[in-house]
C-alpha cells in the first residue's frame, strides 16, 4: 500500500527516467505522515503539517514539491532551518548528513515532544531516530525504531511497521 502511494506521489514528477533518490525519500516522507499519527494536542485537526528539514537540503526541491498536499486533513508545510531553536515545532525532522556531529543534541532536543525524526545516516535509527532511511539493492528501504515512536507518543499503524526493513525498540526508551 505504502508502495503504490509512492508512485502516485512520483507522478507529480514528469521524469522520463527513474526518480533519483531524494525523489524517492520525498515520496516516503509524505507517506509516513498518512501512516503516523501524532497526539490530538501536538497536532490539532486543519492545524499545518510542518516538515522540516535540518542542515544541508539535499532533496533539491523535491520536498518542497510536495509543500500544500493535504495528508490526514493537514496542509504540509515545509521550512528549511539552519539551527536547533524552532526544531521542537516541527512534526517531521530531516535531519541531513551535515549534521552528523550534532546529531545526539538534536535528538535530544526533541525527545518527547511528538517529532518524527527521520534521516539517512548510518545508524540513525540506533542512535535514537524515528525512521532511518537505507539503501539496499540499489533500493530506497527504511528501518523504525518503535521504541522512540512510543516514547514520543506517536502511533505507526501496522502497515507501516510491516513495510520497515528492520523495527527495532518495542520499548520506550529515556529521553
Amino acid at each position: 500500500m505504502l508502495y503504490g502511494w509512492v508512485g502516485v506521489v512520483l507522478s507529480a514528477w514528469a521524469y522520463a527516467s527513474p526518480p533519483a533518490e531524494y525523489q524517492l525519500k520525498a515520496a516516503y516522507m509524505l507517506n509516513f505522515a498518512r501512516f503516523i499519527d501524532w497526539p490530538v494536542q501536538r497536532l490539532p485537526p486543519g492545524a499545518p503539517l510542518r516538515v522540516c528539514v535540518l542542515g544541508q537540503d539535499p532533496f533539491h526541491g523535491a520536498l518542497v514539491a510536495l509543500e500544500g498536499r493535504v495528508v490526514q486533513g493537514h496542509e504540509v508545510l515545509v521550512r528549511q532551518l539552519d539551527g536547533l531553536e524552532v526544531i521542537a515545532d516541527c512534526h517531521m525532522l530531516f535531519v541531513a548528513d551535515s549534521e552528523q556531529k550534532r546529531v545526539a543534541a538534536v535528538l535530544h532536543q526533541v525527545a518527547n515532544k511528538g517529532v518524527l525524526t527521520i534521516s539517512d545516516m548510518d545508524g540513525f535509527v540506533l542512535q535514537g531516530g524515528s525512521i532511518g532511511f537505507v539503501l539496499e539493492d540499489n533500493r530506497v528501504r527504511f528501518n523504525i525504531h518503535q521504541g522512540v515512536l512510543l516514547r514520543d507518543n506517536l502511533r505507526a499503524s501496522a502497515q507501516l511497521l510491516k513495510l520497515g526493513r528492520q523495527v527495532v525498540g518495542g520499548r520506550s526508551p529515556e529521553p
